[in-house]
């Protein structure tokens, strides 16, 4: 609930601002001036930001400042009076939240410049600690480093003799699958088309299939030109050409495959003589492995101290790092809340003071008068 603005007394003796002499403005004898409008509308605008009050409270006192405030303060009636007894109210609220603010976020700053203070000193022992352990790490690498040298040119021999062993067998692999290829077109294709005992509606793409494989084998041309002309035929109504094409085909069929047996035989020596190599490769690996095992045990004791003085340096560095960031949000907070009641104090404040201060003109008669 939104705190009740109390009544003031009528023509109530005021010694606002006494202990800040302000310089009094006098008011012209007719209209605002440009600058006593100025000081009304700094005024006005720090009453309508105000949060304290129901709006309907602030725009009564914002509508009341140059009626009040405006007028020299001889002239000004009690009800006048009043308003700007309101008016200081509400100011003198504004500049209490905004020092507030200030102390709050003063306390902040010193609480995080502290807790600053003691994280830079445990990432210290930390690193210290560290530096310790990552001496006694580098010295257990540098053994393990050594036996590890023999390790790696073993697994070098090991991946060279696998490399030489996929590229040997890549053709024999090759002609496996074009020798399975041909002879399963010649049974499952090439046979019923021959037979004429393939349904008529697949006559025409087994034709193309044959007529495929053989430019995949690189079978002559003009001989593959006719081979779908002569499969689609039923075998009682092929003529002489077309049996000799079909002859000619079957030959080239024969032909490789002859031609992918023998290359399949020739390289079963050549198989396991690379396989022979990548066994022995392979055993020389593991015996190197075997002695780099020793020292790669020695080694993990430390690596596991290292792993542990680091993670823990990190981990501090990294809540320092958070708190060197809240350490600069909450100065820049201060700072802000600094600004922000000079800003108050020297502004609306101080206008609301020139205000009330605010007097006539004195005139002087003329020489005619």
């Amino acid at each position: 609930m939104a705190p009740a603005m109390k009544r003031p007394a009528a023509r109530m003796p005021r010694a606002r601002a006494a202990q800040e002499p302000v310089a009094k403005k006098a008011a012209a004898t007719s209209g605002l001036s440009a600058h006593v409008q100025n000081l009304c509308n700094q005024v006005g605008d720090a009453i309508f930001a105000s949060r304290e009050y129901p709006p309907e409270v602030i725009r009564m006192l914002v509508n009341g400042v140059t009626g009040s405030l405006a007028v020299p303060k001889e002239k000004r009636h009690a009800f006048q009076e009043n308003t700007i007894d309101m008016v200081q109210q509400v100011l003198d609220g504004l500049k209490a939240a905004a020092h507030s603010k200030l102390v709050e976020a003063e306390k902040k700053l010193e609480m995080t410049v502290k807790e600053n203070k003691e994280h830079q000193h445990a990432v210290e022992a930390a690193a210290a600690t560290l530096a310790e352990r990552t001496k006694s790490f580098d010295a257990a690498k540098t053994r393990y480093g050594e036996c590890t040298l023999a390790r790696v040119a073993a697994k070098d021999a090991v991946t060279a003799a696998d490399q030489k062993e996929t590229a040997g067998n890549a053709s024999l692999v090759v002609a496996e699958s074009r020798k399975q290829r041909l002879e399963s077109g010649m049974e499952n294709i090439y046979g019923p088309l021959k037979r004429g005992e393939l349904p008529a509606v697949e006559v025409q793409d087994g034709a193309r299939k044959i007529e495929q494989l053989g430019k995949d084998l690189g079978f002559d041309s003009s001989l593959l030109h006719s081979v779908p002309i002569a499969l689609a035929k039923l075998p009682r109504d092929r003529g002489n050409f077309d049996t000799v094409v079909m002859s000619q085909i079957e030959a080239e069929f024969q032909r490789f495959v002859v031609i992918y047996t023998e290359e399949l035989a020739n390289g079963v020596l050549g198989r396991r003589e690379r396989a022979a190599k990548v066994e022995a490769a392979s055993k020389e690996h593991s015996r190197a492995l075997a002695v780099e095992e020793a020292a790669k045990t020695q080694k993990e004791a430390a690596r596991m101290a290292h792993r542990d003085a680091e993670t823990e340096h990190k981990a501090l560095a990294k809540a320092q790092h958070q708190v060197a960031i809240d350490k600069g949000i909450a100065a820049a907070i201060v700072r802000a809340a600094k600004g922000e009641l000079k800003e108050f104090e020297e502004g609306p404040l101080a206008a609301f003071k020139e205000l009330l201060e605010l007097t006539e003109i004195a005139t002087t008669p003329s020489a005619g008068g």
